[in-house]
């Protein structure tokens, strides 16, 4: 059972320092360093001037005292008891896991990876049966509920680590870099020049359409990577040909069917994108590439993924992305001044977000109205007020979104 920390640190070190004879192994000197770590983790907490000054008028309190004659106060800071109420093990955890290689360097790991280890203790703790039977809720306005969580690592102690923790490392974001039209206009090209060829096997082909549709839709619908793959294979072919030929806002339907965050069973989403936007993205052409691949592999029968291997199962993220950074390192070997040959195309590009920020900045420099691009990222609401919207059906939903086409396809047309 480990000790407190302070009892630990300070009172097992001075015995040992008193007996000379005993010496710290180096497991127990590496151990004592962490102990001193998450002390002075907790300590620092605050800014610098803030304890500073908390420590001055502390020692104006003691010589006030004296002046009334009065002996200065003591605030009892222990003993603590000889147990780990306080996540202090935990926090030796972190403290551990921040010292290994991580992804954005070799140094150490990031702050936000390291906390996880604090959200999965805490997880557990509060379904176990000791932490679910003592956990005591209330609720609010609204009928929200609150939780008085008694878990070592929602101490006041732990908190005041956690908060140290984070002023020590602080917070590194690497946000992917969107990608700019004229790069996703070049990938296209070099596309559609590579599927004029004769020589071109039908996988290669395969991986050219899969990959051609998904970044034009993740651009399009300014959607992030995860999302794409929720498109539906058996709505899209059944709707392929609806609103090609539209008199005023020609149109192609790209449906979304799965369970999204916050949701209790399935969502449908749907988005009616132009066929063609200002930019030259030629939308229902590669949707129609893709729905000749679905119908040829008889996946538009039943309900599956649009975006699939031969199998039917669905795409593998990291695939869509290998297939994405091999594209781009395509135009910066042959348009430099697109993409820096300086640009790590792995680290700065990554589907999750780049098509997304992508679209959103190009939105921006063509002076779409902000309530465009928000009624374009329906999602944003649809997972905040999920359990207030109507689950409808594919053919209803439909019905709805044509009475509103002229603002769904603003966006994607003005791309």
């Amino acid at each position: 059972m480990l000790s407190s920390p302070f009892q630990c640190e300070f009172c097992w070190f001075i015995n040992l320092q008193r007996r000379e004879a005993v010496r710290l192994s180096a497991g127990d000197q590496r151990l004592l360093g962490y102990w001193r770590q998450v002390n002075l983790d907790i300590m620092w907490s605050r800014e610098k001037s803030t304890v500073g000054n908390m420590l001055s008028a502390l020692k104006k309190a003691k010589e006030l005292s004296k002046e009334l004659g009065l002996t200065p106060q003591i605030i009892e800071l222990g003993p603590w008891p000889v147990s780990d109420d306080v996540g202090f093990k935990t926090a030796l955890e972190m403290l551990r896991a921040s010292q290994r290689e991580g992804k954005n360097g070799k140094e150490y790991v990031q702050f936000d990876t390291v906390r996880k280890i604090r959200t999965s203790y805490s997880m557990v703790y509060e379904n176990s049966a000791r932490g679910g039977a003592m956990t005591a809720c209330f609720k609010g306005d609204y009928g929200r509920t609150f939780v008085l969580n008694s878990g070592g690592t929602d101490t006041r102690l732990f908190r005041k680590f956690i908060a140290g923790l984070e002023r020590r490392m602080g917070r590194f974001v690497r946000q992917n870099s969107g990608i700019g039209i004229d790069v996703l206009l070049k990938v296209f090209e070099n596309y559609e020049r590579e599927l004029s060829r004769s020589s071109l096997t039908n996988e290669r082909s395969r991986e050219i359409i899969m990959a051609g549709v998904g970044f034009a839709c993740l651009f399009c619908a300014a959607l992030r990577g995860g999302e794409l793959l929720l498109v539906e294979a058996s709505e899209l072919c059944r709707r392929i040909r609806e609103g090609k030929s539209h008199p005023k806002h020609p149109f192609v339907v790209v449906p979304l069917m799965g369970q999204f965050k916050g949701e209790n069973g399935e969502r449908n989403l749907m988005f009616l994108l132009a066929n063609r936007t200002k930019s030259g993205i030629e939308m229902r052409r590669w949707l129609e590439q893709l729905s000749g691949v679905l119908i040829a592999e008889n996946r538009h029968q039943s309900a599956g993924p649009a975006f699939c291997d031969r199998l039917g199962f669905v795409c593998d993220r990291g695939v869509l992305n290998g297939e994405l950074h091999q594209a781009l390192r395509k135009v910066q070997s042959d348009r430099s001044d697109l993409i820096g040959q300086a640009v790590d195309i792995e680290d700065s590009y990554n589907i999750h977000r780049s098509f997304r920020r992508g679209a959103t900045t190009r939105a921006r420099e063509v002076k779409v109205p902000k309530d465009i691009v928000e009624l374009n990222n329906t999602w944003k609401k649809v997972e905040r007020k999920s359990r207030g919207m109507p689950r409808l059906s594919m053919q209803d939903l439909y019905t709805e979104m044509r009475q509103a086409l002229a603002s769904l396809t603003t966006f994607s047309e003005s791309l």
